[in-house]
């Protein structure tokens, strides 16, 4: 529509100021996405807690009958203080101790009457709430 000399737009906006607000818009929603992921996997993959750092393995055992002896050595980057043991989730009730980095602590547990040659699982539990799993096998020294 022309009035006088000047022409009417119907445009709300010229090309190159939708153009700026485009750009603005995605890089503030990359601003955005980026803090967020950060964020993420710094939680994530952070320096983790107590129960990363634990590291427990079973070194030997000997289960003969009703005698199970188990040697744990802690081969993590803390000491690990084992609160609880269960072998197929009965309690063995062992005593609480701390293994100190790269030492052994062992036990000496009754256990119930099992099927010799049959694998059973035993599982270790530290005071921070870690869990170790490992399979022993009854009437076998490992």
């Amino acid at each position: 529509m022309k009035i006088g000399k000047f022409k009417v737009r119907r445009k709300a906006l010229s090309p190159v100021i939708a153009t700026l607000l485009m750009v603005a818009i995605a890089v503030a929603a990359a601003i955005i996405t980026y803090v967020w992921a950060m964020g993420l996997l710094g939680g994530l993959m952070g320096t983790g807690g107590t129960q990363v750092k634990e590291q427990l393995i079973l070194e030997a055992y000997n289960w003969n009958g009703t005698s199970l002896s188990l040697i744990f050595r802690n081969v993590g980057s803390t000491e690990v203080k084992i609160a609880a043991i269960y072998l197929e989730g009965t309690s063995l009730n062992p005593t609480a101790s701390t293994v100190s980095i790269a030492n052994t602590v062992s036990y000496s547990l009754t256990t119930g009457s099992y099927t010799s040659g049959a694998a059973y699982t035993l599982k270790v539990v530290t005071a921070t709430g870690g869990t170790f799993s490992f399979s022993v096998v009854c009437g076998k020294a490992g």
